[in-house]
């Protein structure tokens, strides 16, 4: 008879249990985040609510830091060794800190419980946070919003049509480059606008 010698990890765990914790890992490092507002996510996410000291000894072999949001449904996923810092190009930064921004403002002066708004009109608000910054292109604003709706960052929607299409920003957006205040957005903001080259990458977590 043979006999499986190989050592695993968490070897109590069921086999069902075993193929949710591959799926969780795979949603945490390939997406940064799972949402519980995601119906497809919603069953995976209550799992790891039940096992957090698995999930958490898991993610620090990996040098994550796992965030537990119950009041938003979230559970987020930060990389803390410099090994796995994933490096946004000056582009991507300055989308996330615009997205960063426009959603602070909505939930914190306005008590927004959802923050969506035009890719049209973010762009003009884009514009005005950083105009000595050379902008992204249609097609490549379309890409980094694509990237940032892989890793749950916002969700897009009829971008075949980028002027109209639709970006509903979600709150792990708060987490990829966290702000104690808008003050603090500022100072962070004039750095990269006094950047010449909008191929310069800048060091910043990988999206959660």
């Amino acid at each position: 008879m043979n006999v499986d010698s190989t050592p695993r990890l968490f070897p109590n765990l069921s086999d069902e249990d075993r193929e949710m914790m591959q799926e969780a890992a795979h949603r945490l490092l390939g997406h940064g985040s799972i949402l519980r507002e995601e119906t497809s996510e919603r069953e995976l996410y209550d799992w790891c609510q039940n096992r957090t000291q698995m999930i958490e000894e898991w993610a620090l072999l990996l040098g994550l830091r796992i965030v537990w949001q119950r009041e938003e449904r979230l559970i987020i996923a930060l990389p803390e060794a410099t090994q796995i810092l994933r490096r946004l190009r000056l582009d991507e930064t300055l989308v996330i800190l615009a997205l960063w921004y426009d959603y602070d403002v909505e939930v914190r002066d306005h008590g927004a419980h959802e923050v969506s708004f035009s890719v049209r009109d973010f762009n003009e608000r884009l514009a005005s946070k950083f105009n000595q910054v050379r902008l992204p292109s249609e097609t490549r604003m379309r890409d980094i919003l694509r990237l940032l709706d892989r890793h749950n960052l916002l969700r897009l929607t009829g971008a075949e049509n980028m002027a109209e299409a639709t970006i509903r920003v979600l709150p792990t957006i708060r987490f990829v480059i966290p702000f104690s205040d808008l003050d603090e957005w500022t100072r962070q903001a004039e750095r990269f606008e006094s950047t010449d080259t909008p191929s310069t990458e800048e060091e910043a977590p990988d999206e959660p």
